[in-house]
């Protein structure tokens, strides 16, 4: 059962980190021996003794698996690599929706090991989620986990190594300022570039090189191998990739060292190369580059002590574009939950198809001319397209009556901004952008809805789509009406400065009035939504 108050501390940054990405608690399993090491605060410990074999078979495997599935609960086990032999595995209960039959109540009761009432009342207050989205997200958690441990255990090589090399305070400091500029968005090659300089400062040799290889297939990235360098390289990068080739270089070999008299005989192939040490930048399966020192300054040879400080050099390299692409695969993975909710709100109402993607880019420009900084105006680029999400909820006859609405109707439609905002909520990288899909039918006046607020209380994004929303609904063709033209609607926008709009907001408008009457050109067009900047 439960450990003692000292272990749960171990897992606190684990538990945290679960409960950011999914939103809920998770029980933890010792992934060698199906013990539960930790349960749910919002659960009951239950009989574990079928769970914990199904949790050690998840961990010998290695992925995120779905375990258990009861009409409306699933349960997901992630396996978490704590180190190179201990792993543990998160489990996990999640609703597909926030209902249950009586019939349903029973076994999820059972599952949750809670009492019926709390049971219902624990489902419906759980954010819905789909087996496909779950266990994607599972995975990703997993990888991460995987590469996080195989850093830790980098980590302890470089620590066991600096044990060795004490007496050479240069090529410690070295791998300590390397560690220390490892950022995720930093490219690989600035970070390459800063690893040549510096090993270049406590290694004997007369250059050094770094060759990048493209980015495997599918993935975005450099399509051309990449050779970057640090004094007189006596090869280029396609002699670099031939060297490789000839020594029959792969994953998983020890450094390659090449000395004299090897060099010297008739059959070498590069005359300017006399001493040479070859190491991989990878991490697990996969291949990023090689790194190469070239020709001892002294003229002596190259040994296991240059060898081993490139080849620590060559797997941080590796992990960090490992990390990198992992993040690259996370942040592709949230663009397209933001493209797929953008899709489902043109389907919803296909009379007004394109429209949040209108107001996105309508709103970008606004915030872009009254001098937002560059983050504030990728927000405003996400408010734009998900503004209009709550209306998912919103009853199709009310949203596509193409005559006037009742006024019960108009309430209805109304609850679309609070609807958005609850969809949204439990999605942690959307936080600043929850403001402007609440408030966004606030105005000036405080005659707006939800919360009639008024002025600058209402939040300055909110501000920016209230006006590029209405912009574009009264520029819109409709089936019950024509577009506006311009004039009429920048009579309106002007008379509603002040009153239904922010004046300072409008006044950005006129000023940018031509650039966005080319975005309302381009209506008709299908647009991709560019998430690539959004962190």
């Amino acid at each position: 059962m439960r450990k003692s108050q000292a272990l749960l501390g171990s897992y606190s940054e684990l538990l945290a980190k679960l409960l950011e990405w999914f939103g809920i608690e998770f029980h933890l399993v010792d992934g060698a021996t199906g013990e539960l090491v930790h349960c749910a605060f919002d659960q009951t410990a239950r009989d574990w003794s079928i769970r914990g074999e199904l949790c050690r078979a998840v961990a010998s495997r290695g992925t995120a698996e779905i375990i258990e599935e009861e009409e409306p609960l699933l349960v997901i086990a992630i396996p978490i690599q704590e180190t190179a032999e201990t792993t543990l595995v998160a489990v996990g209960t999640f609703v597909t929706r926030n209902t249950a039959t009586v019939s349903q109540l029973f076994p999820a009761a059972e599952m949750l090991g809670l009492e019926h009432a709390d049971a219902a009342h624990w489902i419906r207050r759980q954010t819905c989620w789909t087996p496909d989205v779950l266990l994607r997200m599972g995975k990703l958690a997993s990888e991460h986990w995987v590469a996080e441990a195989r850093l830790k255990t980098l980590e302890k090589e470089l620590k066991d190594l600096s044990d060795h090399l004490s007496t050479t305070y240069e090529e410690i400091s070295l791998l300590y300022r390397l560690t220390q500029n490892l950022k995720i968005s930093s490219k690989d090659e600035d970070l390459g570039g800063l690893a040549l300089q510096w090993l270049a400062d406590v290694l004997p040799v007369e250059s050094l090189a770094i060759l990048l290889t493209p980015a495997e297939t599918g993935r975005e990235g450099r399509t051309e191998p990449m050779l970057l360098t640090f004094g007189p390289c006596p090869l280029d990068s396609a002699e670099m990739t031939r060297a490789i080739e000839h020594f029959g270089l792969v994953l998983g070999q020890r450094p390659l060292i090449v000395n004299q008299p090897t060099t010297l005989s008739d059959s070498w192939p590069w005359p300017g190369v006399r001493e040479l040490i070859i190491v991989p930048l990878c991490e697990g399966d996969h291949c990023f580059g090689w790194l190469a020192a070239f020709n001892h300054v002294h003229g002596g040879e190259f040994g296991t002590v240059e060898a081993s400080l490139l080849n620590s050099v060559g797997a941080i390299l590796g992990i960090h574009n490992s990390n990198a692409d992992l993040y690259q695969r996370q942040r592709e993975f949230f663009a397209g939950v933001v493209r797929a909710l953008t899709s489902a709100i043109d389907a919803k109402d296909p009379y007004t198809c394109g429209h949040s993607d209108r107001v996105a880019r309508v709103a970008v420009r606004l915030a872009e001319e009254l001098g937002c900084q560059r983050k504030q105006v990728d927000t405003i680029y996400l408010c734009g397209l998900l503004h209009d999400v709550g209306k998912i909820g919103i009853d199709d006859n009310v949203l596509r009556k193409p005559g006037k609405l009742t006024e019960a109707e108009y309430e209805h439609i109304k609850t679309h901004a609070e609807i958005g905002y609850k969809i949204l909520s439990d999605i942690k990288q959307l936080d600043e952008v929850l403001p402007a899909v609440l408030h966004h039918h606030e105005q000036w006046n405080g005659k707006g809805y939800p919360h009639g607020l008024s002025g600058e209380n209402i939040p300055l994004l909110a501000r920016i789509v209230a006006v590029a929303d209405s912009f574009d609904a009264m520029s819109s063709d409709r089936p019950y009406r024509q577009g506006m033209g311009d004039s009429k609607l920048d009579g309106i926008l002007r008379d509603g400065a002040g009153q239904q709009w922010d004046a300072q907001v409008v006044a950005a408008f006129f000023r940018a009035r031509e650039d966005i009457r080319e975005i309302a050109v381009r209506k008709g067009k299908n647009q991709t939504p560019d998430l690539r900047n959004w962190a």
